[in-house]
């Protein structure tokens, strides 16, 4: 019996056991006595939608924040005030 980290929530677990105990997540292992489910993991699957919504959503943000400060300024500049 060897003991291997659970997927989900990084417990120590036995390869015999069927699910976590701490976090219940199912374990399923493939003849290496490794997890075969690893990219079924829903924290895989939102840590990879958060880095991708944060790689297109960023530039934008920034490129808007800037585009309204050029606007700022050109008004306080063309107005006179």
């Amino acid at each position: 019996m060897a003991l291997i980290q659970c997927p989900e929530c990084g417990h120590t677990i036995s390869t015999q056991a069927t699910a976590c105990p701490s976090c219940g997540h199912p374990q399923r292992l493939n003849a290496n006595g490794q997890s075969a489910n690893a990219l079924q993991s829903p924290r895989v699957w939102t840590t990879a939608l958060g880095v991708l919504g944060a790689w297109l959503v960023t530039p934008w943000l920034a490129r808007l924040i800037v585009a309204l400060a050029v606007c700022v300024l050109a008004y306080f500049m063309f107005t006179g005030k």
